[in-house]
């Protein structure tokens, strides 16, 4: 029995081909995306917004020291 193969594709594992890809998959991950950026952009914003307001309010709470 002959070893050699006349085949002309390898005996490897056959990949995927790219028209093959799971589309479901890409567009519910391009929907998560565009649903949760724009959430996460405003909770960023609000968060510097309170970062940035911070030593205010520390400021105006501190008591006033007394004048020797």
């Amino acid at each position: 029995m002959p070893t050699s193969s006349t085949s002309p594709f390898p005996a490897g594992p056959r990949l995927a081909a790219p028209q093959d890809r799971d589309r479901l998959g890409t567009f519910l991950t391009a929907s998560w995306a565009a649903l949760h950026l724009p959430v996460l952009v405003l909770l960023g914003f609000a968060v510097q917004q309170q970062v940035d307001a911070r030593p205010e309010a520390a400021v105006a709470a501190a008591p006033d020291l007394p004048i020797q």
